[in-house]
């Protein structure tokens, strides 16, 4: 993908993100500032509505309270007073004026909404005198007996209060409509004398609809419903299944699985609490419509900022991509690379830089080719000086020796003790030359990577086991202990056998030599793992310095261990041994944990007869340090 349009990606991906982060804030806000005002509205319109009605009520008690001081009404309920008593019977014509007039006064007390409903004048010995309406015409079982305590026989008056209040009775459903009863104490001093009941049902008029919908607003239900929670019913009469309400969150219900938001307020002097609900879906609304304006608007903007981001991107990158193919070109090594310096100020001041660094790369290149080349040609003169030196010197050395025999040997006279003595330094001074021209030998031939070798699987016990019989000689002499630790009989490994006796071999020697007289020196090998095998070499001598342990594995570094004595050698053992390991796909190394003398471990494939077939024959690695 190209910088630039990653660069605009990302920009676009930034913009996402704000925008998302700002749309949720803005929904949040707009949303609990909806709900907020959803609910203070309610509750405002609830009171409101609760306030209508209280007034409505005054205005009724003012009628009810009137009415009861009415002279038709107190001679109504004298003459049934007087009835009860066994007093002398009143003419006929006379009691049918006055229950008349009673009714005139009753008809006074009907509002227009109460057409049909009864409005009934009772006696306070239980008696209904007078009447209006014939649907509720009916006298109940309990007329013609003493009201008591005192009762009024209609339905949700469970006692009228002997006071001169207008009282109200619990809401109750009958025929799909929703009824509640009035009752109005009739009193002569502190005695009811009497009692005025009307049956009054829920409803509402046009100017009483028009009040609600402009205190509640559209999409808002109101509800009428007892305070004990019983018997619901909506403004215009019709009973409802009160909601599903949270014991927790009082503003909360739910109704037909809408979330509602609910307000209630009590109607004083009244066993009524006015209810508002509104589905919180409409009141969300209202945040969703702005909600997706906003997206829109969001959208816009983040195609309209990516095709920016793009555009800048693209002149922003394009130089920039240039100089990155230009260090790539570098790396592969097309030194003559260079940058257009065109562009905005910093863009140029970079490329420009660029074109400087790949000049000094090109001139620092060319200067690391002449001298690897003078390196090469150095190591390849000294290697066939090395070589050549070796065969010339090897070849008087071969007659010097071949000549010592021959006078040892008594061809050319009887020799003295003295000259045995002399031709036996010779002759020991002359093996010694001759292994360390082997092993300049060696060296040179490693480094032309004329080496090469022919794996086999060894069993490696056996094969430690012969070598111990070889070196212990050369222990002895030094009276030194040489203890060989058997292996399993099984473990196997992958080598050249000449070469790795040549290997451990030379660090069995380097032991004996630098551990003192007494010490001891142990031969081992054991499984690394299901590949490795190791095999140590441990002496007890004075060990390797710390600070040299980076150094031993040169070639022509040589490491006096006793401190005092310098050593015989050219410091070729170590490093021929480990370039012969390296070759045999092992590794020959320094265990630095040892905590006396020095432990040297070679690591070598583990396998069998069967995984010789995965080794080849290969030419030796050069030598480390050598070009």
């Amino acid at each position: 993908m190209s910088l630039a349009r990653q660069l605009s990606l990302m920009t676009g991906a930034v913009i996402a993100l704000s925008l998302m982060i700002v749309l949720a804030v803005a929904y949040e806000a707009l949303t609990r500032s909806a709900l907020s005002g959803a609910a203070q509205g309610l509750d405002r319109a609830t009171r409101q509505l609760a306030s209508l009605g209280e007034t409505g009520i005054r205005q009724t008690r003012v009628r009810y309270t009137t009415a009861t001081r009415d002279p038709a009404i107190r001679r109504a309920l004298l003459l049934a007073g007087k009835g009860s008593q066994g007093a002398a019977a009143v003419p006929s014509a006379s009691s049918d004026s006055i229950v008349k007039a009673a009714r005139n006064v009753l008809s006074q007390l009907v509002l227009p909404t109460d057409s049909g409903l009864p409005i009934e004048l009772w006696s306070a010995n239980g008696n209904r005198i007078a009447y209006i309406g014939e649907e509720q015409a009916k006298i109940p079982e309990s007329a013609g007996r003493p009201l008591g305590e005192p009762r009024v026989p209609r339905t949700g008056i469970d006692e009228v209060r002997n006071t001169d209040s207008l009282q109200f009775g619990r809401l109750y459903a009958s025929g799909g409509r929703s009824y509640f009863w009035m009752v109005q104490p009739i009193r002569d001093g502190s005695k009811a004398i009497g009692y005025f009941a009307q049956q009054r049902f829920i409803a509402v008029n046009p100017q009483a609809g028009r009040s609600i919908r402009a205190l509640s607003g559209e999409g808002i239900s109101a509800y009428y419903h007892n305070t004990d929670g019983s018997v619901w019913t909506t403004v215009a009469g019709a009973p409802v299944s009160p909601p599903q309400r949270s014991p927790n969150d009082s503003a909360h219900a739910v109704r037909d699985a809408d979330k509602l938001l609910i307000a209630e307020a009590p109607v004083l002097g009244t066993p009524f609490v006015v209810a508002m609900e509104s589905r919180v879906s409409d009141v969300l609304a209202p945040p969703r419509a702005t909600l997706r304006e906003l997206l829109i608007v969001a959208v816009a903007l983040l195609i309209a900022g990516m095709a920016a981001a793009l555009y800048i991107g693209g002149r922003v990158a394009k130089p920039i991509v240039a100089i990155a193919d230009g260090a790539e070109a570098i790396a592969r090594g097309q030194y003559e690379t260079r940058v257009a310096t065109s562009g905005q100020a910093e863009i140029a001041r970079l490329a420009g830089s660029f074109n400087h660094m790949a000049n000094e790369v090109a001139v620092a290149q060319r200067a690391l080719e002449q001298k690897s080349e003078d390196a090469l040609a150095a190591n390849r003169a000294k290697s066939e000086f090395l070589a050549t030196m070796s065969h010339e010197l090897r070849t008087p050395l071969n007659a010097i020796a071949g000549y010592t025999e021959l006078l040892e040997m008594g061809l050319r006279g009887p020799l003295t003790d003295a000259q045995r003595r002399d031709l036996a330094r010779i002759r020991t001074s002359g093996q010694h030359l001759l292994g360390l021209i082997s092993g300049v030998l060696d060296l040179s031939r490693i480094e032309r990577g004329q080496l090469t070798y022919s794996f086999v699987p060894i069993a490696i016990d056996p094969f430690l086991a012969d070598l111990d019989a070889l070196i212990s000689p050369q222990a002895s002499a030094k009276s030194l202990t040489l203890e060989y630790l058997p292996s399993e009989r099984d473990l196997t490994l992958i080598a050249d056998r000449e070469k790795l006796r040549q290997v451990v071999l030379n660090l069995l020697s380097n032991a004996i030599r630098f551990t003192p007289a007494g010490g001891r020196i142990t031969l081992s090998a054991s499984a690394a793992g299901d590949s490795r095998v190791t095999v140590r070499v441990q002496d007890t001598g004075p060990g390797i310095p710390e600070a040299r342990r980076e150094q031993v594995f040169e070639p022509f570094v040589q490491l006096d261990r006793s401190l005092t004595q310098p050593q015989e050698g050219l410091g070729l053992g170590l490093a021929i041994s480990r370039d012969l390991a390296r070759g045999m796909n092992g590794e020959l190394t320094l265990d630095n944990s040892a905590t006396q003398g020095a432990n040297f471990v070679l690591t070598l494939p583990r396998g069998s007869t069967e995984t010789v077939r995965d080794f080849k024959t290969s030419a030796e690695m050069p030598t480390v340090g050598s070009a």
